[in-house]
Formats: C-alpha cells, structure tokens, sequence
C-alpha cells in the first residue's frame, strides 16, 4: 500500500514540474516575442535606395552600351523569355514557344499585359523591337540575338510567326532582349529622344535628369517595401565609389578587383557573383607530345589554379571547370591517384611547349608566368611567347600554337560548340562528343540535355583537349543597412527585389 502512495505521490511530482516547465518555457518565448517587436518598433524602413551608375549613355535598352543601364532595364522592361537565377529559360512575355521544323517558330504571347500608359502589349510591339535592331544602321548589343533572324510574321495579335535564315541551336535563349512598345515611336526613329519610354515591367521611369533616373513602382498596392529607386549617374569611377563610401549611395556594382583601394575593407558588404569573362588555355592537340592524353592530363594536374587565383587576381576569380554556368550540375574532378602516378611515370621525360598569350594582357602574362613556374617543377618546360595584338590574332586565326592562353564572353546559351565543335581552338575531335553536341542541338527536354552535357564532361575529364581556368567576377557593394535576399547571377541583378528592404 505504502509502495502505491509513493508512486501516486511520484506521478503527481512529475505532473506538476512538467507543467512548471512549460509555463517557464512560455513565458520566456513570450517575453523574446515582447523585447523583438520593441526592438522592431525602433526600425525605421524606408521604401527608397540609391543605386549608382558610370558611364550613362541613355536609358533605351536596345541602344544602350552601359553595362548598368542594361541592368536596371530589366526592372522597366520585359524580354519574351527570361533567364532564372539558375540559368533555365522561363515564358516572360511569351507564353509558348512552338518549333515548327529547323526554321520555323511560332510564339503564342501573354493577352494579359499592359504597358505603363495602361495600352496592351500584342505583337505588333515584338515585330517593331525585332525589325528595328535588325536595321543595318542601328548599333545595338542585341544584334547578335536577332542576327538569325530572316522575318517575323503577326499572325494575330497575340501570335507571331518567326522565320530564320539556317537552323540555330538553342534560338529561345537569344529571345531575352527587352521589348518596346511600339505605339511610344509611332512617327519616330528608334533614337528619338522626345520618346517617353514605357516598359511592362515592375518598375517606370518616373522622371530622368541630368544626373538621375528616378524609377517609381508600377503597383502601389504591392508588396514590395522598395517604392522608388533613385539611380544616381556618376562621371567616374573614382566619384562613385568617393560617393558610396559617403553612404550616399545604397547599392553599387564594379568588376574591379582592387575596389578596395578605394572603399577601404569595412562598413558595407559584399555579393561576389561569376562574371562572363571566361579564360582558358587550348592545347593544340595535333602537336606530336599534346596529341597524348596522360600528357594533357599531366599538365591540368600539375597546375595550382587556386594559388594562380591568389597570387595573379587576389582570389577574386571564380574557379571554373567548363565555360557552363552549371557548376553544381558540371563539376570536374581528377582521381588524386590517378594524379600521382603521371606525375612518376613521366617525371624523366622532359618535354618543351610554347604558350603563346597577348602581351598586351598584364594580367594574362602574369598567369603564364606562373604556370611556366609550377609546369618547371615537373620537368615540362615552358617559353612564353608575349604577342602583340595583331600576331596573337594571327595565331588563334591559324592555330599555329602548342598552347595559347585565351578566353571568350560566355552568354547564357548553354552551347559548347565552341569548345568542341568542329573549329575549336585545340584542334580537338570527339566523335561522340559531336554526336552528343548534335543531339543536344534538336531537343528540348531539360533531362536529355542534363544527361548529354554529363557524358560530354565525363569525356572532358579524361581526354582533357583544353585547360579550363576562371570566370572573372562582378562584386555587388551594399549598404550595410540594405536588406534582403541579394543573390544573383550576371544575367539579372534583381531577381529578389521584391524582399529588398532599408533601415534607417
């Protein structure tokens, strides 16, 4: 019986020190929620920021040059398809796009979209953007994107009919160009500066001044905290960053390396994101000693491209291992193993290559100075051959080189023809790499390509035909009281918009 009382006793004990414990837990959560929303009373959060820009040319997306400017339109003005965070195409203005046969497309468009003067966007406003960077006399860094281009049809208001002049691989990627409104130019020429121009974008071009661009929301019933954005133009470089360190600007971009020299190291943040600038080197594989692989292996292996980062750009390259921007898709690894016994098998060989790179490229002559270096240690010889601008041009035109340091401007297509197709600049030829280039070209199904692109790095890493290296890097410089999700790619500087905010 005594035994029972101690236990009833035991329970209620339990009971009671179960219950103390959650009024303690709740009272303390209740006073954290009580001292964040007193501290929260003391945020101010203004819906305007300052961005600053070099360089203005003017603010018509198809004519401008300005690297910022084509930034900041993508807030006024939509393209037919846009390019996600991660690189994938996504239906902006389009709503369908239909591939006829090699040449033929027809594009279904949004009925539902309004210009900023409240008129509808239809087709006529794709043909007037398409036909007018076409235009011979027009310069524009969207002729590329149209240059395949032979006429676009209006089949109905909301349909269009494009015509090209060969097959293009991938032609729905180069549709990301904003679109104008052509009722804006009716009666004038594309460089009409009497033209108020309207987008369909989230934002519109409230007033422009000598100095600054105001953009205003479009909707302002919308959520997003960020109302009104001053762009704020700057003559020089050195008077943008003198004006950021001030505070008086919110947000900045350059892809300067040493921007440090100017701002100092504290009091804002930093977003380093990968740029297009892509270098590599191309290993002639018609040469008798590169046409070996282990050879080409053995060379890719032996190079610190980390301590080359360091030591050249202050580590302030992206680590590239394919001109893709899939690297959590396309990661390239070498079995260390592997790595180590070329470096036995191949130590008593001594082997003696040119690299050929533009003298005119500081940067570049430093980097294969110290490839020249680290290749010395495994018994592989280097002569760098510093080249003019117009001898260095002669060599990548003929080929006439054991390695050439070299690089291109990626763009968003994921093509790699470039690299492996038929004029590659390592003389590089891949059966299956060309049937699997091929295949990607006439299918559209993001598995089937996922799965190509895999085989085609897998023989990459084996056969290695040339030496991937970086991507340069644009540095995104804030405000250490602009909040919100930053991230982005080259494409877009904007995705996350919508959750900036700003405390005073």
């Amino acid at each position: 019986m005594k035994s029972n009382i101690f236990k009833y006793i035991f329970f209620i004990i339990v009971i009671i020190l179960i219950c103390l414990s959650v009024y303690i837990l709740y009272k303390d959560e209740n006073n954290k929620t009580l001292a964040i929303e007193e501290n929260t009373m003391d945020i101010h959060v203004t819906n305007e920021i300052n961005i600053g820009i070099v360089g203005f040319d003017t603010i018509n997306p198809i004519l401008s040059n300005n690297r910022d400017i084509q930034y900041i339109s993508k807030l006024i003005f939509d393209p037919l398809i846009d390019i996600t965070k991660d690189f994938k195409m996504e239906n902006k203005l389009a709503k369908e796009f239909s591939k006829i046969d090699d040449k033929i497309y027809i594009i279904k468009l949004n009925d539902n979209v309004y210009w900023h003067d409240k008129t509808k966007f239809t087709s006529k406003d794709v043909a007037f953007t398409i036909n007018n960077i076409k235009e011979d006399d027009l310069k524009s860094i969207y002729k590329e994107n149209v240059k395949e281009i032979e006429k676009v049809e209006i089949i109905d208001d909301y349909t269009i009919k494009i015509v090209l002049k060969k097959e293009t691989p991938f032609f729905e990627y180069k549709m990301c160009f904003p679109i104008l409104s052509s009722n804006s130019y009716e009666g004038n020429t594309l460089e009409s500066k009497k033209i108020k121009l309207i987008g369909t974008g989230k934002y519109k071009i409230e007033q422009i001044k000598e100095n600054s661009i105001t953009l205003q929301i479009m909707d302002e019933k919308s959520e997003n905290n960020i109302k009104k954005i001053n762009v704020i133009i700057k003559d020089t470089d050195k008077d943008l960053y003198n004006s950021f360190s001030k505070g008086e600007l919110d947000y900045i971009l350059t892809d300067n390396i040493d921007y440090e020299k100017y701002i100092g190291t504290m009091g804002y943040n930093v977003c380093q994101i990968p740029n297009r600038e892509y270098e590599y080197l191309a290993l002639n594989n018609l040469n008798s000693n590169l046409s070996n692989i282990e050879t080409r292996q053995l060379i890719n292996n032996a190079l610190d491209k980390n301590y080359i980062n360091y030591s050249v750009y202050k580590s302030k390259y992206k680590d590239c291992s394919l001109p893709l921007y899939y690297e959590d898709l396309y990661k390239t690894n070498f079995d260390v193993k592997a790595k180590n016994s070329l470096f036995q098998n191949t130590q008593n060989k001594k082997l003696i290559f040119n690299l050929v790179v533009n003298k005119e490229n500081e940067k570049r002559i430093l980097v294969a100075q110290q490839i020249k270096e680290e290749l010395k240690a495994i018994n592989i010889n280097i002569n760098i051959v510093q080249a003019d601008e117009a001898l260095y041009k002669n060599y990548l035109q003929n080929k006439n080189y054991d390695i050439i340091l070299t690089g291109n401007i990626l763009s968003n297509v994921p093509n790699l023809d470039t690299y492996f197709g038929g004029n590659n600049l390592s003389n590089y030829n891949n059966k299956e790499i060309k049937q699997l280039l091929n295949e990607i070209k006439n299918t559209e199904n993001p598995s089937i390509i996922k799965e190509k692109y895999l085989r085609i790095i897998e023989i990459y890493s084996k056969e290695v035909p040339f030496i991937s290296l970086y991507l340069n890097s644009l540095f995104i410089l804030t405000n250490v009281n602009l909040k919100g999700d930053l991230s982005c790619n080259w494409y877009n500087l904007f995705y996350n918009i919508d959750n900036w905010y700003k405390i005073e």
